[in-house]
């Protein structure tokens, strides 16, 4: 590719259009200096757009337009052509005046485009405003005098370094993050493990609870055989209580009968007096007080309304006031404007005096001027009738800008427009490239953040859970101290009046003994309630130190040990021999009977043969009067310690006084409470440390969780915005191709008026110049003296003329609007005036209501009191007779109220009756259900005995077992499942470790990477561009040069420096070299980068000015050689350059201030151009 051809029209001192063919290889530009050379490069440059208006020496953009013309815009068109296959594209930059500043338009093949559209195309071919393809008169002399750090950073950008800087920038922020959601996952994973650990015990609780409920349901499907014969029983119970009841209801109505007649009789008295009362005027009292409460709520709101109008009344004087007050002020107003009304006519009337005296003294000069000489005269004549057609040209320029005007700001708007949609349509392709990954990084951010969430919500509840334990426990823990060192105060004091018995000694020697086989006393076995333990310990008796062995092997053992420490002797249960307990036992139903006693102490299973050998079938009672009922049917025990054996022997008195109590009464040795104490104050201390810590520790959850709702949120409103975004531009993108495609036409035909416009305008500045040129001739062929003369008259009135007529032109305005500020105010005056009027009417009204108001006020207050004169006469007068009726009913309310309780009664034992039928009822249908379930279980009804275990017996076992339910306490049988979902949740979190972790390394190892791939670049562009300078700085200077890195291990460390040794000179820096040596290797660095950098075509502009003659033909023939490969343009005025160039292109200025190309000179042969 090269350049074929540069058409330039109006471009700085191009003040014509001019078009430059260029060929391929070496052309010089030559002229005189100051003769445009640089002009023809700088038009390259702002067609191309590679530089900036301040590189191009020019202060604004709009300084580019040509100031020898009176068009007000500037063109530069640079067609390249393609060699290989011959194609041609071309690169336009119009630029126009306008009076809203400056329009700046580029044209890719003669459409409008952007300025990126243009540098992307130019890019192709390794042509930017960075690149060395065009080097200006400065940039050598930058290149010397740049600092070593600047100079490494022209290889720098060579290299591409910010790129990867910018790649480690964002591998360090990835990094960062990374690091932060590897530790928030291990803090979850933490939390995670510790509500593991937790769901796990709760699992065990809850499987352990389910085996129970197993067990206890299948006990609850053993009781229909028992179910049937209580049923049976009952219903005939039922039978019985009915025959009962109704009996007693018959008596019952007897009763309640003489109690109505005696209602009766009182009752007829009472309706008598009623009666009376009522003649005398109660009805009509209630009448009275029912009218007086109406009178004063009548009152009440005829006092708010008289309120309420009495502050209308206010409120519209005050707007009466108001407005005569802005009446007086708008007067005020007119007045004014009418002084300085009549002020102005008095100045136009005065001014009209003046412009007329004006003209007739300018139509005397001219009358007298006239009669010079007749040729003169003619020629005033002419001069005169010239300047009327030059004022009527210069109307037409200022009609043909005003017509301008609006197209021009409807073009700048229009491109404005064009610029805009073309950003949005890059914004939008930009954005839609981008969519997709930041949608997706989105949604994978909210569904993190979303499981954040709902990891802290477990951590929480961990936390909830932990410390809702910790408060019970300081809560138990408080109660336990207190409770404790009340008791050890007890202790202490009994503790030299305990004497332990021998049977304790022994037990105590057998269980410091450790013998393998032996479980415990009895007494330690067992756990019963508060309000059975008298009774239980009793029932035991002597039995509860009997000792609990697997066989008769270990209970010989322990006999031995006993004996040979004398502690005296022991009783042992085995296991294996001892009788084993009945299946059941069946319950009497005697009222009072509470249980059989082994059914009451709660024990492990396998004790159950010890603990039926310790108290047998002992039934449990209330008190003496149910033992006495049951006396030789069973061995039973009260609640408060008396025995009756089935014998009918009984053993009763004090309190039962024994060392061996079950564990609710278990008192234990003074040591070991103090022990007891002192760890239960150690825990209360530990756990009140633990509350401390799950505070803070619920805090920073709160907190965690805020940051993560926090994030979640502005993630999801960030998606929402791209999402609505995306659409936005979406459908923008769509108008904005569819405005571009409309616009177009309109901005051609735009440009074609303006054109059309521009060129009406160039001819009448054409006209105009022609009629001036004109003028003057006909002034110089005046007399100087009279002309002079006639000027120095006529142009001091012209100019009073002018000056009046403005004046009063600005008095006529005034007056106008002097005019309009009186109109407004009588306006608002009349306004102002309807307004006070409508409030005179309405506090008129007003005051009518409320005259109507307060004559009703006291109309009603005068009817009140004549109810309450009323009121209190008919109590004076009924007084004596309600007290008499009042007494009367007091005895009727008395008698009333035994009545209704009599049928209060009557109706429960009605009630009682039905509820034993409706139990009747109940139950037969209940017993012939247990029946069917009986017989389509197989069993026949009429061989059918009753069981030994009741439903009591079941149940309580049912009840053991819901007991043991209950110890467990709240279950979480979701624990079962939550377990799992944890533990997933645990793999998840770990995984997610390790691939943060595995994410974390390959970004470390990647930013290494990064750190290498820059540095290698960087050598690799450095090492070429060197190679490079030291074969181009041979060919310039016959010697030897190189660039040096101060830092090769790191270079961006340090500075770039050159190393030159000119000819047979000794090596010294670039700081070392003259003037014309340093400017030899800032171009050998030049050359190095091009070639590096290869370019279609290269621009130099008088590169060779600070070289001595010998190193320009060593540069030139240079550019001559690679020339043959690439089009080289080089502005210069030295000989030894022009003379090796294949063409050269002339510029002059024939005219001051305007730049011409003569010709082109090829091979000796001159192309006019």
């Amino acid at each position: 590719m090269y350049i074929k051809q540069i058409e330039i029209d109006n471009f700085k001192s191009f003040a014509t259009k001019i078009e430059i063919p260029l060929l391929k290889g070496f052309s010089t530009i030559v002229g005189p200096n100051g003769s445009g050379k640089s002009n023809i490069i700088d038009a390259v440059l702002f067609a191309l757009g590679l530089a900036t208006s301040r590189n191009l020496r020019a202060e604004k953009i709009a300084d580019f337009i040509s100031t020898y013309t009176k068009r007000n815009e500037a063109i530069v068109k640079v067609t390249f052509a393609d060699g290989e296959n011959g194609e041609e594209f071309s690169v336009a930059r119009k630029i126009k005046k306008s009076t809203q500043g400056y329009n700046s338009v580029y044209y890719l093949d003669d459409k409008i485009t952007t300025h990126t559209e243009i540098l992307m195309k130019l890019e192709k071919y390794n042509v930017t405003p960075n690149s060395y393809n065009v080097v200006m008169q400065g940039d050598v002399t930058s290149i010397i005098g740049a600092t070593d750090n600047e100079r490494r950073k022209i290889i720098d950008e060579i290299a591409g370094v910010a790129e990867f800087d910018r790649q480690i920038n964002q591998a360090s922020e990835k990094l960062d993050a990374v690091e932060v959601s590897v530790k928030n996952s291990s803090i979850m994973l933490h939390e995670v493990e510790n509500r593991l650990n937790q769901l796990k015990e709760e699992k065990e609780v809850a499987l352990k609870y389910q085996k129970l409920k197993d067990e206890k349901h299948g006990l609850e499907s053993q009781v229909n055989t028992v179910k049937f014969f209580d049923i049976k029983t009952k219903l005939e119970q039922a039978h019985e209580n009915i025959l009962e009841y109704t009996k007693k209801k018959k008596l019952e109505e007897v009763n309640a009968k003489d109690l109505d007649e005696r209602i009766k009789v009182i009752d007829e008295k009472y309706q008598e007096i009623c009666e009376t009362v009522k003649e005398k005027g109660e009805a009509h009292q209630i009448e009275v007080q029912k009218k007086a409460e109406e009178c004063k709520g009548e009152i009440s709101r005829k006092e708010n309304s008289f309120n309420f109008e009495e502050k209308q009344i206010q409120d519209k004087k005050k707007t009466i006031e108001n407005s005569i007050n802005g009446i007086d002020n708008h007067n005020t107003k007119i007045e004014v404007a009418n002084q300085n009304i009549k002020s102005k006519q008095v100045d136009i009337s005065v001014t009209d005096k003046e412009l007329e005296k004006q003209r007739a003294e300018r139509k005397r000069i001219t009358e007298d001027l006239t009669g010079l000489n007749e040729n003169v005269d003619q020629q005033i004549k002419h001069r005169e009738h010239l300047r009327k057609e030059l004022d009527t040209l210069k109307d037409k320029e200022t009609a043909l800008i005003q017509k301008q005007v609006p197209l021009e700001t409807e073009l700048q708007n229009l491109n404005n427009k064009i610029k805009d949609a073309k950003q949005g349509i890059e914004t939008y392709n930009s954005l839609k490239n981008d969519y997709e990954s930041k949608k997706d990084s989105l949604e994978l951010q909210i569904e993190t953040l979303k499981k954040e969430q709902q990891d802290c919500k477990i951590i929480q509840q961990n936390i909830t859970h932990d410390y809702d334990k910790v408060i019970n426990e300081l809560t138990d823990l408080d109660f336990e101290l207190s409770a404790g060192r009340k008791q050890l105060f007890n202790l202490e004091v009994r503790k030299n009046a305990s004497e332990v018995s021998s049977g304790n000694r022994a037990i105590q020697t057998v269980e410091n003994a450790h013998i393998e086989g032996v479980h415990a006393p009895l007494f330690k076995l067992g756990n019963v309630d508060k309000e059975y333990a008298t009774a239980l310990e009793v029932a035991v008796g002597g039995r509860m130190s009997n000792i609990v062995v697997d066989d008769p092997d270990t209970a010989t053992t322990v006999f031995e040990v006993v004996r040979s420490s004398g502690a005296g002797r022991v009783t042992c249960i085995p296991l294996n021999k001892i009788a084993e307990a009945p299946n059941s036992l069946n319950l009497p139903r005697e009222q009072g009977v509470i249980d059989y006693a082994i059914n009451l102490i709660d024990f492990d299973d396998m004790y159950l043969d010890a603990f039926y050998y310790a108290v047998g079938s002992t039934l449990v009672v209330e008190n003496d009067y149910v033992a006495k009922k049951l006396i030789r049917k069973y061995r039973m025990v009260t609640l408060d310690g008396t025995l009756y054996e089935k014998t009918g022997a009984m053993t009763g008195g004090g309190k039962v006084t024994t060392n061996l109590k079950f564990s609710i009464h278990e008192d234990d040795e003074l040591e070991k409470y103090k022990k007891r104490l002192q760890e239960i104050e150690n825990k209360y201390n530990k756990a009140k440390q633990r509350k401390q810590e799950l505070e803070t520790k619920r805090e920073q959850v709160r907190i965690n969780y805020s940051n993560a709702m926090t994030e979640f949120n502005k993630a999801n409103i960030e998606l929402n915005s791209l999402n609505k975004n995306f659409e936005t531009s979406k459908t923008t993108y769509a108008q904005n191709q569819e405005f571009i495609k409309l616009s177009e036409p309109e901005i051609e035909r735009i440009n074609k008026e303006l054109d059309k416009s521009e060129e009406r305008h160039i001819k009448l500045i054409d006209e105009m110049t022609e009629l001036k040129s004109k003028i003057e001739e006909i002034e110089q062929l005046l007399d100087d003296s009279d002309l002079k003369k006639l000027k120095e008259m006529t142009e001091g009135i012209d100019s009073e003329i002018a000056r009046l007529e403005t004046n009063k032109r600005n008095f006529e305005n005034e007056i106008q609007s002097f005019n309009m500020e009186i109109a407004f105010h009588k306006t608002t005056i009349e306004n102002s005036k309807e307004t006070i009027e409508k409030c005179k009417s309405d506090i008129e009204e007003s005051e009518r209501n409320k005259l109507l108001f307060t004559e009703d006020i006291k109309k009603l207050k005068v009817q009140l009191e004549d109810y309450e004169t009323q009121i209190e006469e008919i109590k004076e007068k009924l007084g004596d007779l309600l007290k008499q009726r009042d007494e009367i009913n007091e005895q009727l309310i008395d008698l009333r109220t035994k009545k209704n309780v009599k049928t209060a009664e009557l109706e429960k034992i009605a009630e009682q009756i039905e509820s034993f039928k409706a139990r009747r009822r109940e139950i037969e249908p209940e017993l012939e259900v247990a029946r069917k379930d009986l017989e389509e279980a197989g069993v026949e009804i009429s061989k059918l005995q009753p069981v030994n275990m009741s439903i009591d017996e079941l149940n309580s076992k049912i009840q053991r077992l819901s007991r043991k339910m209950d110890d467990l306490g709240a279950v979480n049988m979701n624990a079962i499942t939550q377990y799992d979902e944890v533990s997933q949740r645990e793999q998840e979190l770990k995984e997610k470790i390790e691939t943060l972790s595995h994410e974390r390394q390959e970004i470390i190892n990647r930013m290494n990477g990064y750190e290498q791939v820059k540095k290698d670049a960087f050598m690799t562009t450095y090492n070429n561009i060197n190679s490079n300078f030291k074969e181009l700085y041979h060919q310039l200077s016959g010697g030897e040069g190189s660039l040096i890195l101060e830092d090769e291990v790191n270079p961006f460390a340090g500075g770039l420096d050159i190393e030159a040794k000119p000819g047979d000179k000794p090596k010294v820096k670039l700081k070392g070299l003259s003037g014309g040596e340093k400017s030899v290797a800032a171009l050998a660095l030049v050359f190095a980068i091009q070639k590096y950098m290869p370019a279609p075509f290269y621009a130099l502009d008088e590169v060779d000015s600070a070289l001595d003659p010998i190193n320009i033909d060593k540069l030139a023939n240079m550019i001559k050689t690679q020339a043959k490969q690439i089009q080289f343009v080089v502005v210069t005025h030295r000989k030894p350059m022009i003379e090796v160039s294949d063409r050269s292109i002339g510029v002059t200025q024939k005219e001051k201030g305007k730049s011409l190309v003569s010709g082109v000179t090829h091979h000796k042969q001159e192309i006019v151009v």
